[in-house]
């Protein structure tokens, strides 16, 4: 009986792990917003289940511009367990850098690179409604 037990919460923590894509393309170019989701070397290498801590972890994909560095751009995919606010995603600057970050709770939902344009599509949707 013991044992039917431990299987089954065990099979109730396995159905509610979380899965992101973690990475970054500072460190590895293959994570960069040309991220290729299908790809089962891509998903090996970068698909990793969250840690259960006090707080639900929840995936989380920042677009870092920099501007001291010609403006480059990095990519960075990882688990998050400090939500900044309720917003899918936001915004942070300094003199040095723009960062735009996106959060999800869904299973790989921080490969894609729309996930960065949704704010903007957000916006859009009103404009285009308009000529329908």
């Amino acid at each position: 009986m013991m044992k039917t037990v431990a299987v089954l919460l065990t099979i109730v923590g396995i159905a509610t792990a979380l899965d992101c894509f973690v990475c970054n393309s500072y460190e590895d170019h293959a994570c960069a917003d040309e991220f290729q989701v299908n790809s089962t070397a891509l998903q090996n290498a970068f698909i990793k289940t969250c840690e259960e801590k006090e707080k639900s972890p929840f995936c989380r994909k920042m677009r870092m511009y920099i501007v001291y560095k010609d403006e480059e751009i990095r990519i960075s995919r990882d688990c998050g367990y400090e939500r900044r606010d309720d917003r899918e995603c936001y915004q942070k600057r300094s003199d040095d850098y723009i960062v735009d970050v996106c959060q999800c709770d869904d299973d790989l939902c921080n490969g894609s690179p729309s996930l960065s344009l949704a704010p903007l599509l957000a916006l859009a949707l009103p404009f285009f409604v308009r000529f329908l």
